[in-house]
């Protein structure tokens, strides 16, 4: 099996590859499998078909895709990606990106978004404003989008999420995450993240924060493909605390990879192993 270049089509029952590029992205996934471990990967193949159906597509389709491409991934470190396209589900077989547990961010200039509750349509301008705030700020950054306060004046920006990431941060003890208000794209890893810390008794709360209230604060970025990476430097903005819980986080997380079909067969509460 080779590389990410080789884009293979869903016929209902298979994948086969095929002579062409994938087309515009209606609605996308991906996740990490790390010799065929994945972390929750039946949120990832739930939140697929529902971004599918909600574009008018076939959620058990999607499913039935999901299962058949976690069973072609060979052993390694791989980073599959679907897309539903107009021509159908097509799938890539992306090599991993580098592991990296700190990232550093910059307040967006532009928030480029036009559908932020789905993945996919919006992933092409993503890459582009992270283009843009790399060149401007003349670093490796994540750019960390805002929206306007509708309970201000419109000048109050609040946190939404990064370019690839869900956004959490800590406030003492207690585990924050944007208002459930703010758009955001409903993250696989901060869900998990989220549940075992309710499972430790730990307290989540949700909060409508600028950038500058984040300041002194531990903030994590969490996705599927790096986990979570403690922010070290917030370019032009907040001075984030030296991050002290990420580490034992990341491990956590790791600890929680489990072969796909196993993992659709347990979805019972998530143990607590503080």
């Amino acid at each position: 099996m080779s590389g990410s270049d080789v884009v293979r089509a869903w016929t209902g029952t298979r994948f086969e590859p095929v002579e062409e590029p994938v087309g515009a992205t209606l609605a996308a996934d991906s996740w990490l499998v790390v010799d065929g471990a994945v972390l929750a990967f039946d949120r990832h193949r739930r939140r697929f078909a529902d971004a599918v159906a909600d574009v008018g597509g076939d959620a058990d389709a999607a499913l039935a895709a999901a299962d058949a491409a976690a069973t072609v991934v060979p052993a390694g470190t791989w980073s599959p990606r679907l897309d539903l396209t107009p021509e159908g589900i097509r799938l890539r077989i992306r090599p991993a990106p580098a592991p990296s547990a700190t990232v550093e961010v910059v307040t967006a200039a532009r928030d480029p978004r036009t559908l932020p509750l789905r993945k996919g349509p919006d992933l092409e301008a993503l890459a582009a404003l992270q283009a843009e705030e790399r060149a401007r700020i003349g670093a490796d950054v994540e750019p960390i989008l805002t929206e306007k306060d509708p309970r201000g004046d419109g000048a109050r920006r609040l946190v939404a999420e990064g370019t690839w990431s869900a956004l959490l941060w800590w406030d003492g003890d207690a585990l924050v995450v944007p208002a459930a208000d703010i758009l955001r794209l409903p993250s696989v890893t901060a869900a998990v993240i989220l549940d075992l810390a309710r499972a430790d008794g730990i307290e989540v709360r949700e909060a409508r924060a600028t950038p500058d209230d984040l300041e002194g604060r531990e903030v994590w970025l969490a996705n599927a493909l790096r986990g979570i990476r403690a922010v070290t430097r917030w370019h032009g903005g907040p001075r984030v605390a030296t991050p002290e819980r990420a580490p034992a986080w990341r491990s956590r997380l790791e600890s929680l990879r489990r072969a796909p079909a196993a993992d659709r067969t347990t979805d019972g509460p998530i143990a607590s192993r503080r």
